[in-house]
């Protein structure tokens, strides 16, 4: 019985040790909000955004995490950049808070444990709220309406989410979020998780059919028929399903959602037989079809059917960059044209310049031949010559030289602007591929250093779910072990006991019989 009563408290020790570390798990808007926004919110708060970052709300960090995946690195708080900046040496130009004292160790250590956690961020839940007040109907119509614009369509007011379907859309790995403080509208987001969502995922958006206003489905592997849950989405008003694997059968699937805004395809295989279905999307705003196998005139055919529609096939795309380089090229051939017309305006005035460089010379050779002809036809001494002759002369000369340096340096400066004009050109191409090669290449960084931290988290989870496995294995065998050795002995008990009843039932039989015997023998001893 002792070997029985170890093992039972063994397994109650394992479920208790269990409930702490599920109740010890570090709340983020109890413990890790008040630090950030006592701390941080100052400069990274709702009035000031330094680095367009808000430290004030679960919402506004989410938005910058999807934006920066190294903000946190759920399972590595080494790898945060906000980790980072809290435990940088106080004399630091970089470490946080700037300008005030650095935080406490408790305080350190509380949001180290949160991101070792996973980093989870607060689940909107059963929040009963009122949406903003739309405005009346005076308002309305005293706004000037665009005709080329289609009116945004406001978000609308939905019950709250079941807190059931939520914990597990979290437990899956989604992220969902509040659209804004106090809205019932959530957003679900299965970017983070350490493997692409599927069809199981997709299924658990059902239980928040009516809220769900934005989803990432980012990098999923879902079948045709695991998406079909996103029918039922009728408030979605954002979808990015970039580098999935959706293809144009899946993509059907959500040609009947009418409040539809945004729709990012990027890197996907869908083709032109997408577009009749995408024409369905009546409020769509924006279409992301870069590196996909739409082709351009199928594509551009969508924002003719589809008003206020813009949609994006990439700077790379063979149309777009023909018209780009196109457009370019009459840019600088409007240039070219600017400069010839400054050079013959030039040309003119220099012309100008000299015919009047000639007139005023041939009034100079005027003046001689008269002041000769006043003299009687004697040559008028060098000495004698009026200052009012010489004064003329000069000025024709410098007129004539003025004119010239003008016309020579507007030449000057019309060629020079030319060049410039072209240098410039070619150092803004030049500038924006090798931008849009950094951009391209840090996206790829930033992605592979999010792939190589989710399968570090994923590993450490699998390593202590199988150690957890091994020890609940152990308990389980030794409990079977004293079971049994409980039975044996139970069994070895009852079978001495069960013995033991028999020989003195036989014992009891045995002296029944001799004194039925001896009594027979005195009873007949008697009579004789």
């Amino acid at each position: 019985m002792p070997s029985r009563m170890r093992v039972l408290s063994v397994a109650v020790l394992l479920i208790v040790a269990s409930n702490v570390s599920a109740d010890d798990k570090v709340d983020f808007a109890k413990q890790i909000q008040p630090i950030l926004s006592e701390n941080c919110g100052k400069c990274h708060g709702e009035k000031k955004a330094a680095a367009k970052l808000r430290l004030d709300s679960a919402a506004s960090i989410k938005a910058k995490w999807d934006g920066q995946p190294d903000l946190l690195v759920a399972g590595d708080p080494d790898k945060s950049e906000l980790y980072k900046r809290i435990t940088m040496p106080a004399d630091d130009k970089k470490r946080m808070p700037k300008g005030g004292d650095p935080l406490a160790k408790d305080k350190i250590d509380l949001i180290a444990k949160w991101i070792k956690e996973g980093a989870v961020l607060p689940i909107a839940a059963a929040v009963a709220a009122t949406e903003p007040a739309k405005p009346a109907a005076a308002d309305t119509a005293a706004a000037p309406k665009k005709e080329d614009k289609p009116a945004d369509i406001p978000p609308p007011k939905v019950n709250p989410a079941p807190k059931e379907a939520i914990d597990k859309l979290s437990a899956a790995g989604a992220q969902v979020m509040p659209l804004f403080a106090d809205s019932n509208l959530l957003t679900v987001s299965f970017a983070h998780r350490s493997e692409p969502a599927g069809d199981a995922e997709i299924a658990l958006l059902s239980g928040v059919a009516e809220q769900c206003y934005g989803l990432n489905l980012a990098d999923s592997k879902p079948t045709d028929a695991g998406l079909a849950p996103l029918e039922a989405l009728k408030n979605l008003a954002e979808l990015h399903m970039e580098r999935s694997a959706v293809t144009d059968a899946g993509l059907a699937h959500i040609k009947g959602l009418a409040s539809l805004q945004y729709l990012n395809l990027f890197g996907t295989g869908i083709t032109d037989a997408s577009v009749p279905n995408l024409k369905e999307l009546k409020n769509l705003r924006k279409l992301y079809l870069w590196q996909t196998k739409v082709n351009y005139d199928p594509a551009m055919s969508l924002e003719k059917d589809i008003p206020g529609l813009m949609v994006n096939l990439g700077y790379n795309h063979p149309v777009v960059m023909k018209m780009r380089l196109t457009k370019e090229l009459e840019a600088t051939k409007k240039q070219v044209e600017e400069a010839k017309a400054e050079e013959t305006k030039a040309q003119q005035a220099l012309d100008a310049a000299k015919k009047n460089s000639e007139a005023v010379s041939a009034r100079v050779a005027d003046i001689e031949k008269q002041l000769k002809e006043a003299d009687g036809g004697a040559a008028p001494a060098a000495d004698a010559k009026p200052a009012a002759d010489k004064s003329v002369a000069d000025k024709a000369a410098a007129d004539k030289k003025a004119a010239e340096d003008k016309a020579a340096a507007d030449k000057k400066a019309t060629d020079e602007k030319a060049a410039a004009d072209k240098v410039a050109a070619e150092k803004a191409k030049t500038e924006k591929e090798a931008a849009d090669k950094a951009a391209a290449e840090k996206a790829a960084a930033e992605k592979a250093a999010a792939d190589k931290a989710a399968a570090e988290k994923a590993a450490a989870e699998k390593k202590a779910a199988e150690e957890a496995k091994a020890a609940a294995d152990k308990a389980a065998a030794d409990k079977a072990a004293a079971d049994k050795a409980a039975a044996d002995k139970a069994a070895a008990d009852k079978a001495a006991a069960d013995k033991a009843a028999a020989d003195k039932a036989a014992a009891d039989k045995a002296a029944a019989e001799a004194k039925a015997v001896a009594d027979a023998k005195a009873a007949g001893e008697k009579k004789n």
